[in-house]
């Protein structure tokens, strides 16, 4: 904070700073006690008013704090410290518009205040006043060229606006004021990769390229000096170069989608399929979108790329699946078959859950199912007369059959299931289950499929059994509660998750401390199909206060990214703030919260709509006759009231009877009844 502007005498002076500095390290009391001091001697000094409303905001006293402010700006209207003390205030309640006419209030009348710069800097790079932004930054750097921060800060303004030539002349006029031979560091190496970013945005990718190579000694990350370095080398159609960059990175790590990804770019020669990693979803690589039988060429660069994934299967790739995976994305017919037989076999040997999950993508294609199911019932054969699956060189030992056999069922059931076979897909997982009745794949497996036939309450049920034989496994706990509240049974889906929330307070509040928005918004979705708007909205207006709390976030970005010279990073993070209104969760709330809003506007026009047709039956009875409707539709509602009172006791009732049906059906007792019916989804 600056110091007041109207002199105080000495004493009152010493005391006004100690409030300046009472409020920095939040002696909120203290400063209290030395404003109400020089306030008894000067009751007009407006600096110490403000001070004191800022000490009162702190305190949570926000009506009096606001008095006292303006107060001290009507005291003292051409006072800087009145201006930001006013800002500091509507920035402390997010009205972030009004703090920067403030904080331009400020600077009017001291322009040269770096405190109240940083301030309005920080509001401007927030509310996106770019160029507002741009020439904070830029007196800045005015005032104080020798730090280091104003230069970057002053680059990364013109960098969003646009301005990306200015940018990249900023960070060399900076690189020109140092003096002497510089050994590389960290710092000096993400500024080097920052102004390669902004070349390269700029659109010349020859210049990057150069520039990276220029600078191949001053920059420490060498993996994404290399990776940068295959990009702009994609970009300029220089493929062979392009593939060896790409195979010293597989080198590192072939596991890598993004080296996949530039590698298969090199190999089929199309710089238009690098996609670079951006949102939420990764994008598919080349392999999977690809259909050679409608490029030119197309046999002969699916060639190269199963000889590829052939060589590394020997050599770097040789601990890797993805030398066996990614071939049955591109290859057809026979090949695929082949393909497909080795991984199948593999992955069904080493007990791998996942395989199903990892075959999804195929699906796509109707040849590759059937070949997929194919191959599936032959195993099933082969194992149920207890022979072991042909192998090749490592062939399996012929006790291992028994677990082969279970996990073949377990992808047979997956398969079934993802065809919609959903009756063969339960006799499938149902032989899982009687073989290797506690693993708790096979109960979410049945969930699963129980729930794409429509039968919610029993998915529930079944997951909800699952969830009993791990009680420490957190996503099983999840789906649990998940699946209760498809089933619409809110009370126990709370009571499910709560197990893993801290023991002390109140499980729901700790659930919103923790943003856990899946959670809020299908219970939203349960809420909403049962008629309770009033819970649903308040569901759905938890994830939008969720994503305004992501927002303000950024604050603690705005100049520590910039300290720790994280520039990419804070640029990026900038630009998902931008777009973070757009991610499926929050659209999946608004949505939601709009459903629940038009059921009440409908709700309300009917409540209008009723009340119109008795006022027109009504309009010609005499008052006797009028009292006697009235009385008749006061009793119609208190029946009607009864009515709901006593469905809400017997569904209490019928909620106990089910639950101990189902405590019957786990010892072969009873039947279970079906739930209410959903369409099907993807999952």
């Amino acid at each position: 904070m600056a110091v007041a502007s109207k002199q105080l005498p000495a004493k009152e002076s010493a005391l006004f700073r100690s409030i300046v500095k009472c409020y920095e390290i939040k002696q909120y009391k203290k400063g209290l006690k030395a404003a109400d001091a020089i306030l008894k001697k000067h009751p007009e000094h407006g600096e110490t008013l403000a001070m004191k409303g800022l000490t009162l905001n702190c305190m949570g006293r926000k009506e009096e704090a606001y008095d006292f402010v303006k107060s001290g700006l009507r005291h003292d209207l051409r006072s800087h410290v009145c201006w930001h003390v006013f800002g500091l205030l509507y920035r402390s309640d997010r009205n972030y518009n009004e703090a920067i006419k403030c904080y331009r209030n400020a600077i009017r009348i001291d322009p040269e205040n770096l405190q109240i710069l940083r301030d309005l800097y920080l509001l401007q790079v927030q509310m996106r006043d770019l160029k507002g932004f741009a020439e904070t930054r830029r007196t800045m750097l005015t005032l104080k060229p020798n730090n280091r921060n104003n230069w970057i800060g002053f680059a990364i303004s013109h960098h969003l606006v646009g301005n990306y030539q200015m940018a990249i002349d900023i960070i060399e006029k900076y690189f020109s004021t140092l003096e002497g031979e510089r050994v590389s560091n960290y710092e000096d190496s993400e500024i080097y990769l920052y102004q390669n970013q902004l070349i390269e945005e700029s659109g010349d990718a020859e210049k990057a390229l150069a520039h990276l190579e220029e600078n191949k000694s001053q920059i420490t990350d060498t993996l994404a000096w290399r990776q940068k370095k295959g990009q702009f080398l994609l970009q300029l159609e220089r493929y062979d170069e392009a593939h060896e960059v790409f195979e010293e990175l597989l080198e590192i790590n072939f596991d890598n989608e993004e080296f996949q990804r530039g590698v298969q770019c090199a190999i089929l020669k199309r710089k238009d399929l690098f996609v670079a990693k951006s949102g939420p979803k990764k994008a598919p690589l080349p392999s999977e979108t690809i259909d050679f039988t409608k490029e030119k060429n197309g046999a002969e660069i699916e060639k190269a790329l199963v000889d590829f994934y052939a060589e590394k299967k020997t050599t770097i790739g040789a601990t890797s699946l993805i030398s066996l995976r990614f071939p049955l994305d591109f290859t057809r017919g026979v090949e695929f078959k082949t393909y497909a037989d080795v991984y199948l076999k593999r992955q069904l040997n080493k007990n791998v859950p996942s395989l199903g999950s990892d075959l999804k993508p195929l699906y796509a294609d109707k040849d590759k199912v059937k070949t997929l199911e194919e191959l599936i019932l032959r195993y099933l054969k082969t194992l149920e007369a207890k022979k072991p699956l042909d192998m090749g060189d490592n062939s399996m030992a012929a006790n291992d059959t028994e677990q082969v056999l279970l996990w073949t069922n377990y992808l047979a059931a997956q398969h079934f299931d993802r065809l919609g076979n959903h009756t063969k897909a339960i006799e499938y997982i149902e032989k899982c289950i009687k073989q290797e009745p506690t693993l708790l794949d096979f109960f979410q497996r049945k969930a699963r499929i129980l729930k794409h036939m429509g039968d919610l309450n029993k998915a529930a049920d079944v997951m909800v059994e699952g969830r009993k034989l791990d009680l420490a496994d957190r996503y099983i706990n999840n789906k649990a509660t998940e699946y209760l509240l498809h089933a619409d049974r809110v009370e126990e889906a709370d009571a499910t998750i709560a197990l893993f929330t801290r023991h002390e307070g109140d499980p729901q509040q700790n659930l919103y401390d923790m943003q856990c928005m899946w959670y809020e918004i299908e219970c939203g979705k349960s809420q909403l199909r049962q008629k309770k708007y009033g819970l649903a909205l308040k569901r759905f207006f938890a994830v939008e206060k969720h994503f305004n709390d992501f927002v303000e976030d950024q604050f603690d970005f705005h100049t520590y990214c910039i300290r720790k010279m994280t520039l990419r990073a804070y640029i990026q993070m900038l630009r998902l703030c931008d777009e973070i209104y757009g991610r499926p969760f929050f659209v999946e709330a608004a949505h939601g919260a709009i459903a629940s809003y038009v059921a009440l506007a409908e709700k309300e026009a009917e409540k209008v709509e009723e009340e119109a047709k008795i006022a027109a039956a009504n309009a010609n009875m005499s008052a006797a006759e009028k009292k006697k409707a009235k009385r008749a539709l006061a009793k119609a509602r208190k029946a009607e009231f009864k009515r709901k009172e006593e469905e809400e006791l017997n569904a209490k009732l019928h909620k106990v009877v089910e639950d101990k049906e189902r405590e019957a059906t786990k010892n072969g007792k009873a039947k279970a009844n079906p739930g209410p019916t959903r369409p099907k989804d993807d999952d």
